[in-house]
């Protein structure tokens, strides 16, 4: 295949996924649901156990996003912490994951890790809903 012919195959692929067909994109719409993200209120200190406050936020987050299959709880902190640091972040989005689960049990999850630059979020947990 010609040099020309590839860019112009390309480029045409690309058009279709920038602009897909009225019928895709309608089908799009219905299908989808809506994408929220939150970032959850402060653990105090080193601890790890949810806190009442972050259980009515994470079930308030679950009635926003009725009908969204997946939930991503991510630990975020920052860059050069102690490798304990990391683990209780990542065991506080296991948490918060855990805990998402028992309020709808129907909902996938997923925990991960982040390294941010904002020390506001540092230890935090982010969900995202999808």
């Amino acid at each position: 295949m010609k040099l020309w012919s590839k860019s112009a195959t390309v480029l045409i692929f690309l058009g279709l996924l920038i602009h897909p067909t009225s019928a895709g994109a309608n089908n799009l719409n219905q299908i989808s649901s809506k994408n929220l993200v939150k970032v959850l209120s402060d653990h105090p200190g080193a601890a790890t156990a949810l806190t009442s406050k972050q259980k009515s936020e994470i079930k308030e987050f679950l009635a926003k996003g009725k009908g969204n299959q997946n939930i991503i709880c991510t630990g975020t902190s920052l860059a050069g912490q102690r490798e304990s640091m990391y683990r209780v972040v990542l065991l506080r989005a296991k948490l918060v994951c855990e805990y998402a689960e028992s309020v709808d049990p129907s909902i996938k999850t997923s925990v991960r890790e982040k390294i941010i630059t904002s020390r506001k979020l540092n230890g935090r947990v982010e969900v995202v809903s999808n």
